[in-house]
């Protein structure tokens, strides 16, 4: 996956603050035997997740984040390429990257106030929703890949790819989120994310 260049406005550099705390989160139990089962509430493909994240060169300042809900689409994860960051991507039958989340490479400005990028994400993307159970304030701006509107005559997304950009309080990266799966999905998606 390529990490897209905002099209709204100049090139930004959208990545949630820096902190001198490390990220603390609660440990999620652990998921049955049967990867292909996983239910909802439990975190999706940890140990690949954390693997992928412990080779990125990005590794310090973009913190491991899972899926804890699949959206009944299964969980057949694979590591995914992502230049300078991290990526698990979800295979369906028939469908190569269905789903998956990426902590990007850093770039320029990525230690911006949250405030400021919060403007941002809402300036660019034409839908925005907090996300009150990662550490706050974090915050996703979403919709058709290359930030466009779901279309009136397709309002689920039905066939489009698509893409939200994720900021994570203490995290400097930009995360992306995606979903060929349709806008249910992706937000689905966006509200069980949780950090490892």
């Amino acid at each position: 996956m390529k990490r897209l260049v905002p099209v709204v406005l100049a090139p930004l550099a959208l990545a949630a603050c820096q902190s001198d705390t490390p990220v603390q989160s609660t440990p999620a139990p652990s998921p049955p035997a049967s990867q292909g089962s996983v239910p909802s509430g439990y975190p999706l493909a940890p140990e690949l997740t954390r693997l992928e994240w412990s080779k990125a060169e990005n590794r310090k300042d973009c913190a491991p984040i899972v899926f804890t809900n699949s959206g009944g689409a299964g969980v057949n994860a694979r590591a995914a390429e992502y230049s300078g960051g991290w990526a698990v991507a979800y295979d369906l039958p028939g469908m190569r990257s269905a789903f998956g989340v990426a902590g990007s490479g850093l770039l320029d400005g990525d230690g911006d106030d949250m405030r400021a990028k919060e403007r941002q994400l809402r300036a660019q993307w034409p839908y925005f929703r907090m996300l009150s159970d990662l550490p706050q304030p974090s915050f996703a701006g979403y919709g058709v890949q290359g930030a466009k509107a779901y279309p009136a005559d397709n309002p689920g997304g039905t066939g489009l790819d698509s893409l939200a950009y994720v900021q994570i309080s203490g995290q400097k990266c930009l995360y992306n989120v995606w979903s060929k799966l349709g806008r249910e999905h992706l937000e689905t998606l966006l509200v069980s994310l949780r950090m490892l």
